[in-house]
């Protein structure tokens, strides 16, 4: 073996002409979002056959099975968690005197991992100006 990758995970995979592309990432040191979080940042791509991807991906759920019996000692070993107290009941329901009409929520969007730079921010929102006050009409000669 003669080169290492590291990634702190996969950000995004694509499955382009018959090609599987697995976006790595990196937490960049100097860059951070809106939070102050280390903002991901694409690394490197793997690019692999159909058939490869399977068969990595059925050496990716062996690796997580061992790992997963791996800790189960380590929890057993661990104290139980005190329980948090029993949340109150919940208030009896109050009856409408009208119908009640569904309310319609936007679904939440789901943002792209890692964001890339041919995608643009969307727009800030702005208010809309006041409305002009009404003037009184200008009287203008007629045309010759």
């Amino acid at each position: 073996m003669e080169e290492q990758i590291f990634c702190d995970g996969i950000g995004r995979i694509a499955i382009i002409g018959g090609l599987v592309r697995l976006d790595l990432f990196t937490y960049s040191p100097t860059e951070t979002d809106a939070n102050g979080n280390p903002r991901p940042v694409l690394s490197h791509r793997i690019v692999m056959g159909m058939d490869g991807f399977m068969h990595a991906s059925e050496k990716v759920v062996e690796a997580v099975q061992v790992i997963q019996r791996a800790r189960q000692p380590q929890q057993q070993a661990q104290p139980p968690r005190p329980q948090a107290p029993p949340s109150p009941p919940p208030p009896p329901p109050v009856q409408p005197q009208q119908q009640a009409q569904p309310v319609q929520t936007p679904a939440p969007q789901v943002p792209q991992w890692p964001p890339h730079a041919a995608q643009p921010a969307p727009p800030p929102v702005q208010q809309a100006p006041p409305a002009p006050k009404p003037q009184a009409p200008i009287s203008r000669p007629p045309f010759p």
